[in-house]
């Protein structure tokens, strides 16, 4: 039996609605990615970098734009208030959205409920050092040093609330371990009071530690699960004794939330295409970072898991910046 000339028509008429109802989500206009620090810094030259790769494949530039201010919150504002429409992004990092929260900051967004999370792009270990004075010479014989010492050893980070500074106080309470905390503004200051032997300890990130001119700084730990490639003769703190302690600085990339499931599915797939891509890969290692990729639910499980780990650590600090 013929079908009847109506039904082909109206076939023929719905077929272009069909096709764009099942097109994959694609942005029609260039592409904010919020980065919320100054620009030079390694993160910086991370979004930089995932914003080439991305533009080439997606189709429309990704265009960074750097926000900084308030620790990252300023930036991480930006993308909280923006429409959720797969225009505007954040590369995030726990500045923003949860050591900012756990630390006791007045935020002008949730760090949990204000975001979608995307992709968990990658993390940096940080690096324990120590003064070429100190008597230890592994992570073994700091921490019975650290435990026994008679008066505290101060302990540089690179700021009050930052992640080298809950770093160490996550250890010290672990290990039971007498420092104290002597706050700078960045690594630069800390490194020559390291070196002079005014401090004794302090953690840092990996990058700048790959990026100190002097090479004589005493290298004895790492907080990743497994040794850094980029630093292969130094263990980890899990090697020297302290059981499970793992920590890094992760970068991730976020949306504003109620960005439709489509679209944030279309940026991991464009994320995590260029984290395995001849742009980023081979950069990934100088910039003391490793490549991670897990998706929206393993993100949103870090968030959660990160904001209550350092809320337990921070707890007993009483840190006031507000």
């Amino acid at each position: 039996m013929p079908i009847p000339r109506r039904l082909l028509l109206g076939a023929a008429l719905a077929a272009p609605a069909l096709a764009r109802a099942q097109a994959p989500w694609a942005p029609d206009r260039p592409v904010r990615l919020v980065v919320p620090f100054a620009p030079g810094g390694s993160q910086d030259v991370l979004g930089r970098l995932f914003a080439q790769a991305v533009s080439q494949s997606v189709g429309q530039n990704l265009v960074v734009e750097n926000r900084a201010g308030a620790g990252g919150i300023i930036g991480a504002q930006e993308v909280a208030r923006a429409a959720p429409d797969g225009h505007t992004l954040l590369l995030a990092t726990a500045g923003q959205l949860t050591i900012a929260k756990a630390i006791g900051r007045r935020l002008p967004y949730d760090p949990i409920a204000d975001f979608a999370p995307v992709i968990h792009l990658s993390d940096s270990p940080v690096a324990l050092l120590a003064a070429p004075n100190l008597p230890a010479s592994d992570i073994p014989s700091l921490l019975a040093f650290a435990r026994r010492a008679p008066e505290p050893l101060p302990y540089a980070s690179t700021g009050t609330g930052t992640n080298t500074h809950l770093i160490m106080e996550d250890l010290k309470a672990r290990e039971r371990l007498n420092v104290e905390h002597v706050p700078y503004r960045g690594a630069a200051a800390a490194f020559n009071d390291l070196m002079a032997g005014r401090i004794a300890l302090m953690f840092v990130s990996v990058p700048s530690v790959l990026g100190f001119a002097g090479g004589q700084l005493r290298v004895l730990g790492v907080t990743s699960r497994e040794r850094f490639p980029a630093t292969p003769d130094v263990p980890t703190l899990i090697e020297g004794g302290v059981r499970d302690f793992e920590a890094s600085i992760w970068t991730g990339v976020a949306a504003p939330a109620a960005t439709p499931a489509p679209v944030v599915e279309r940026w991991r797939r464009e994320f995590a295409a260029a984290l395995e891509g001849g742009l980023v890969k081979p950069r990934l290692e100088g910039l003391g970072a490793t490549a991670n990729g897990s998706g929206p639910a393993e993100f949103a499980t870090l968030l959660r898991d990160d904001l209550a780990r350092w809320t337990r650590v921070a707890a007993p600090l009483n840190i006031s910046l507000d």
